[in-house]
């Protein structure tokens, strides 16, 4: 997935990154984008993510404590916005997704992980993130993700899908496109 994002993000990218938790897609891009707000309401997650980031010398992120329903940023401040893995987790992700294109100027990235209808060792790994907290208010596979953004006014995104024991896809949605 890290890499699927890397080779989106155009070189020289202002990148704002909602829900950064440790900071690794921010890290894995940060020798394309020129400029990388990388955000999260956990100050506990940012804090582990400020560590890593000053281990590797990223020096073109910063980070703030923003609400992906309220971002606080102007209309088209960044030429990517990447929201990945919390669209499934929020009460309003229609909210949330109106605020990610109002930020974005050319391209909102959404990654997701499928763990709805699977079986075996990749369901019993879901239900073990289950236990320690790990709580959807909805679950998609490729179908259901892909309806699910063109309810939240992401039409015509290109998928990319990712195979593995969870699999997942990201999602690129082009403002004018």
């Amino acid at each position: 997935m890290l890499e699927t994002v890397k080779e989106t993000v155009p070189q020289g990218a202002t990148v704002l990154e909602i829900a950064t938790g440790t900071g690794n897609i921010a890290l894995s891009i940060s020798d394309k984008a020129s400029r990388i707000l990388a955000t999260d309401i956990s100050l506990n997650m940012l804090k582990i993510a400020r560590k890593k980031v000053c281990k590797q010398n990223a020096i073109n992120i910063t980070f703030a404590e923003r609400n992906i329903y309220d971002i606080a940023e102007k209309n088209n401040s960044f030429d990517i916005v990447i929201a990945s893995q919390v669209l499934h987790l929020l009460d309003n992700p229609n909210k949330a997704s109106r605020e990610l294109r109002r930020v974005a100027n050319k391209m909102v990235i959404l990654p997701m992980s499928f763990t709805k209808n699977l079986t075996g060792i990749s369901r019993a790994k879901v239900g073990f993130y289950k236990i320690f907290g790990f709580s959807p208010k909805r679950e998609f596979d490729k179908e259901s993700y892909a309806e699910f953004l063109i309810k939240m006014g992401f039409r015509n995104c290109q998928h990319i899908q990712i195979d593995g024991e969870i699999p997942m896809a990201v999602a690129i949605w082009r403002k004018n496109g």
